[in-house]
């Protein structure tokens, strides 16, 4: 079977924005599924360090400019016409999108519909092409795969008409994640905050990921406990958050902040299992991954409350009241001051996480493959 791939999406797959999750999924496909060939569209240079295995075809299709129209002409033209060399059997897209004037059936890959609210993962202009067509996407798609219940159950509120097209399938995180041992937590402190206890906030700077709440809240956390904790953000800087950026250069604990640009997986693992919480604040992703990745690690989680980040945390997760910024606050100082309360949010962190990696997320999907 040949497969087309609408893979422009991955080249701003970066573990701590989206956590490389479409990235992972369709690695993981063309390993299982050595039988197929898989062949990726790419609008731009393909990332540096993504080895594909030798069932897998790249092909660049240039995006002629950044303007709506651009996107517009590169979906439903541009890429079904490279995509005629190839005669695909399917098509899957893994930003959500098809082009519709194909014939082609195809499957597509939902994270979220926060893009509905103008607080998706995705650069601005393809969160209006994606709020503008959904509709149309879902009704093309032969299947929908989503990777939380909370997902599946908000499309089905959307679109009921396609629940019986949603395939939901298990999330994973990397093996990377670990428990760290304490020379090891030690040396990341050592070697990122000076050797103090840091809280972690895992996203890139966009007003969805809600870090003024956070650095607000964690300048009240210094006034009270007049500590040296610091507060480590680890994401890349989008075009929304440029008002964050320029927040930090003025804000009043900024020697206290830790911005970390482009990390990969090794890195962030590693500092998430060093951190002393983990601080999750993205109310409208639809995979909390940073708290499944926390999980494996062990490491507590203080969480604006929501239904995918319960989904995820459960009762091993410490929940703030989204409309009250003071709420958050309080809850970093009583963690930071209680180690009892970290010891027993720790207690009951799930013993079974997702499946390492994910293979089991892949292989569930690849079974669509010959019925899609």
């Amino acid at each position: 079977m040949q497969i087309a791939v609408i893979a422009a999406c991955l080249r701003q797959d970066m573990p701590a924005d989206t956590g490389r999750v479409a990235t992972e999924i369709i690695l993981a496909m063309c390993r299982q599924q050595p039988a197929h060939q898989f062949i990726c569209f790419f609008d731009g240079d393909i990332p540096a360090g993504l080895n594909f295995p030798a069932n897998v075809t790249t092909v660049v299709v240039p995006l002629k400019g950044e303007k709506p129209w651009h996107l517009y002409w590169w979906l439903e033209w541009q890429l079904p016409r490279a995509m005629k060399a190839y005669r695909p059997d399917l098509m899957i897209g893994l930003d959500g999108t098809l082009p519709l004037r194909s014939k082609i059936p195809g499957i597509i890959l939902l994270r979220d519909l926060s893009f509905l609210r103008d607080a998706g993962l995705q650069p601005v202009l393809q969160q209006r092409r994606l709020k503008k067509n959904l509709d149309k996407y879902l009704a093309r798609a032969s299947r929908i795969v989503v990777l939380s219940d909370t997902v599946k159950e908000e499309l089905s509120r959307h679109a009921p008409a396609i629940k019986d097209k949603i395939v939901r399938v298990t999330p994973g995180v990397s093996p990377l994640y670990q428990p760290l041992e304490w020379e090891s937590r030690e040396a990341v402190k050592r070697e990122f905050t000076g050797s103090a206890e840091y809280f972690l906030v895992a996203g890139s700077l966009h007003p969805r990921n809600n870090i003024i709440p956070v650095l607000k809240a964690f300048s009240a956390l210094k006034r009270r406990q007049r500590s040296n904790i610091r507060l480590v953000l680890a994401g890349s800087l989008t075009e929304a958050g440029a008002d964050i950026a320029t927040a930090l250069q003025s804000y009043k604990f900024r020697q206290d902040v830790v911005w970390l640009e482009h990390l990969d997986e090794s890195t962030l693992a590693r500092l998430t299992g060093a951190a002393y919480a983990l601080v999750y604040t993205a109310r409208l992703d639809g995979l909390p991954l940073a708290v499944y990745a926390a999980g494996r690690c062990q490491v507590p989680v203080i969480a604006l409350d929501g239904a995918a980040v319960r989904e995820a945390g459960g009762e091993a997760v410490l929940y703030t009241d989204p409309a009250n910024l003071d709420d958050l606050a309080e809850k970093m100082s009583l963690l930071y001051k209680d180690e009892q309360l970290r010891s027993r949010l720790l207690a009951k962190i799930p013993p079974v996480m997702p499946a390492e990696g994910w293979e089991q997320a892949a292989g569930e999907i690849g079974t669509l493959l010959t019925g899609g």
